[in-house]
C-alpha cells in the first residue's frame, strides 16, 4: 500500500464519522478549553456550535447552537442563555463561561445522575462510577417519565445515605428535575415523552451528539413549554418527593430579573 494511502485512510475514517452527524464538526476539548457540569452545553462546544474554548458565550451564540444542534426554539434558547448568565459571578455580565455553571448548589447539585457529590471530590465533570449506577437503574432500552423519575429518586436517596453533607436547595431541585426533563424532551421525543437509552448514554459518556448510534435532532422545534410539560410530569410523579422547604436559593432569579419557577405555581 502506498504511503499516501496509509495517511489518507485514517483521515477518511475521521471524515466519515463526522459526516454521520451534520450538526457542527466534533472535536474533543483541548486542555486549555473550559467545560462544565452541563453535558449538553459541553457537547455543543465540542461540535463547534458554541465557542470551542467554552468562554464568553453570548446570547446569539447560545440561540444558534441550541437551534442548530438540538432544534430548540430561539425563544427557549434566550431563556436558557439567561439561566446560564445567572451563574456568571459578575451581576452585569452579558456572557457566561461553561465552568460558571459549576457553582455548587447553584445549577450543580448533590444527587446528580452523572456527577459525584462535591463532598467526595471533583463534582463538575462526568463520573463513570455514578453513571454506571444510573445506567444499571434503567434496565430497558427506552426511558420514559417513570424511568427517569425512579432513577432520580433512587440517586437522591443514595446520595442522602452516603454523603454526610447532602443538601438539595429549591434551586438545586429545579435544575435536578429540569435535567431529567431534558433527557426526554430534548434528546428524546417530546410528544411520546420517551427517549432512547443508548442515545442518552452516548451523549453523556462522549459529550458528543449521538448521531453515530442513530439519533437525529427533533424535526419539530422544542419549546420551553415542552420542557415544562415533562418537568411537571416528573415533579408530580409519586416517587419524586416534595419540593424542598423555603430557602433563599431562588433569589438569584429576582435579583437578575429572571422568572422564578415552582412546580405547583409555574413561572411567577
Amino acid at each position: 500500500m502506498k504511503l499516501s494511502n496509509i495517511i489518507w485512510f485514517p483521515a477518511a475514517l475521521v471524515g466519515l464519522v463526522n459526516a454521520q452527524c451534520p450538526y457542527g464538526h466534533f472535536k474533543p476539548e483541548e486542555p486549555t478549553d473550559t467545560r462544565g457540569v452541563c453535558p449538553m452545553l459541553n457537547t455543543l462546544a465540542n461540535h463547534g456550535l458554541l465557542p470551542r474554548n467554552g468562554r464568553d458565550i453570548n446570547v446569539n451564540q447560545t440561540v444558534y447552537a441550541l437551534n442548530e444542534g438540538l432544534n430548540i426554539s430561539p425563544e427557549f434558547g434566550v431563556f436558557l442563555f439567561n439561566a446560564g448568565r445567572l451563574a456568571n459571578p459578575n451581576p452585569n455580565a452579558t456572557t457566561f463561561n461553561l465552568n460558571h455553571l459549576d457553582r455548587h448548589d447553584f445549577f450543580e447539585h448533590d444527587g446528580s445522575l452523572s456527577r459525584q457529590d462535591a463532598y467526595f471530590g471533583q463534582w463538575s465533570r462526568f463520573n463513570q462510577t455514578v453513571w454506571d449506577w444510573t445506567m444499571a437503574s434503567w434496565p430497558g432500552d427506552t426511558l420514559d417519565v417513570q424511568a427517569v423519575s425512579n432513577a432520580r429518586a433512587q440517586r437522591q436517596q443514595q446520595s442522602n445515605d452516603t454523603n454526610p453533607e447532602y443538601s438539595l436547595s429549591q434551586l438545586g431541585y429545579i435544575f435536578n428535575v429540569a435535567e431529567g426533563s431534558a433527557l426526554i424532551s430534548i434528546i428524546g421525543n417530546k410528544t411520546s415523552q420517551t427517549t432512547v437509552k443508548k442515545h442518552v448514554d452516548y451523549l453523556f459518556v462522549n459529550e458528543r451528539l449521538p448521531c453515530a448510534v442513530g439519533w437525529q435532532k427533533s424535526e419539530i422545534p422544542i419549546t420551553l413549554n415542552d420542557l415544562v410539560d415533562t418537568f411537571i410530569a416528573i415533579a408530580q410523579n409519586p416517587v419524586s418527593g416534595p419540593f424542598p422547604p423555603p430557602d433563599n436559593s431562588t433569589d438569584v432569579f429576582s435579583k437578575k430579573k429572571a422568572k422564578r419557577w415552582n412546580p405547583h405555581l409555574g413561572y411567577f
